[in-house]
């Protein structure tokens, strides 16, 4: 990651000034666990299957996996502040594998309470940095998504675990999985995105929160956004199943369309990569209220294209960048071009599950291509990792 300032980084303390080098492995492995799920059921290794289970360790386990990573690296950063403790490296470990460990043994609540318990570690955190007397810089107006983010994901949390165990309306049951499966991710990609996008093209990076009138005033237009990603979320809960993504899509394009409006300024793979997300996410979200009765499939085009390879691409800028793998950075690694066909062939494959005469014959197919691709990367850069900068 591309960033204004520069920390030396001793040998035993590279884990905890570089979190990623932990967090981003970790964040594979459970995704092979959540897509492995589907590979299992289609070659008929287990007898059932589960898309709560899938969706969820997809969501609660992969994708915070690799923003806790960013976070826990970037917030410090930004603030020019204090990296994560080791207890605070630990807790967010911890609750990340209670998650899975949850939903592989069916608790629901237990699993709804480890995610709680690692939002309120990522706030304390921020905070603490951001807000405190020592905070060399503030947060960019875009950063006020992350709280919103979070808000997303906690009042997501508990309507479900509330839900495992009494009985709630259906329309608060289906709010909650939509705050935790979009809501969160999708205030997140706006919030890290309206930070990331420039660095990797070379820009500055943002300004401050109060740095000028003009960027209070896109505070309050960031936080507009994330109002009205909730609202689309109780529209569709509520029954408007065509306008309530619709005015999502509509959010993604007009918060980072003029981010990714043009294409990369700089070579490397990975930012073709992220521009590619970028704009299958609204796509997605366009495609399921066009066409609601394949709204499954049309959503895959936001998990699989959008979230996934914006993890992964993401991801991919920030250890090149820390590691100073300058060349890498500009260039085309054959990993990442077979990562990006194969996460694209995944979402190609489950697209058109739906469509087919041997469905799960497709989620075999799509769930073995991430599965490949998710490897390739991390034999990739797994080993770089491990390496000092």
């Amino acid at each position: 990651m591309e960033t204004e300032t520069s920390f030396a980084t001793p040998a035993g303390a590279r884990w905890l000034t570089e979190p990623f080098r932990i967090f981003f492995p970790l964040g594979v492995v459970f995704g092979w666990i959540g897509i492995g799920h589907w590979l299992l059921y289609a070659t008929g290794a287990t007898a059932t299957y589960s898309c709560s289970f899938h969706a969820l360790i997809q969501m609660q386990a992969f994708m915070m996996a690799f923003a806790v990573g960013f976070l826990l690296t970037a917030v410090p950063r930004r603030t020019q502040g204090r990296p994560p403790s080791p207890l605070e490296i630990l807790a967010a470990a911890g609750s990340l594998t209670t998650v899975v460990g949850a939903a592989l043994t069916g608790h629901l609540a237990v699993q709804q309470v480890a995610y709680v318990a690692l939002f309120l570690l990522l706030l304390q955190f921020a905070v603490r940095r951001f807000l405190g007397s020592g905070a060399g810089r503030r947060p960019p107006a875009a950063f006020v998504l992350i709280p919103i983010g979070v808000l997303h994901g906690l009042g997501g949390a508990l309507l479900i675990a509330v839900g495992s165990f009494a009985a709630i309306p259906a329309a608060m049951l289906a709010l909650g999985r939509l705050g935790v499966e979009q809501g969160v991710f999708l205030c997140f990609a706006i919030g890290v995105g309206s930070l990331v996008l420039p660095l990797m093209n070379g820009q500055p990076p943002p300004p401050d929160i109060g740095a000028s009138p003009q960027e209070r005033w896109r505070l309050l237009a960031y936080a507009g956004a994330g109002i009205t990603i909730f609202a689309s979320l109780a529209m569709e809960a509520g029954g408007w199943e065509r306008a309530g993504p619709m005015l999502r899509a509509t959010a993604l394009v007009l918060t980072l369309g003029p981010r990714a409006g043009r294409r990369p300024g700089k070579p490397g793979l990975h930012r073709w990569l992220v521009w590619t997300a970028v704009w299958l996410m609204p796509l997605g979200l366009a495609a399921s209220a066009i066409w609601p009765e394949y709204r499954v499939p049309a959503l895959h085009v936001l998990f699989i294209g959008g979230f996934s390879l914006l993890a992964f691409g993401v991801a991919t800028h920030v250890v090149l960048g820390h590691l100073a793998l300058t060349n890498l950075a500009l260039g085309r690694p054959p990993a990442l071009v077979f990562l990006g066909t194969m996460i694209i062939l995944a979402m190609l494959a489950r697209l058109t599950a739906d469509w087919s005469d041997t469905y799960f014959e497709h989620l075999g197919w799509a769930a073995g291509a991430w599965l490949l691709a998710s490897a390739a990367w991390l034999v990739f850069l797994g080993p770089k990792l491990l390496r000092r900068q």
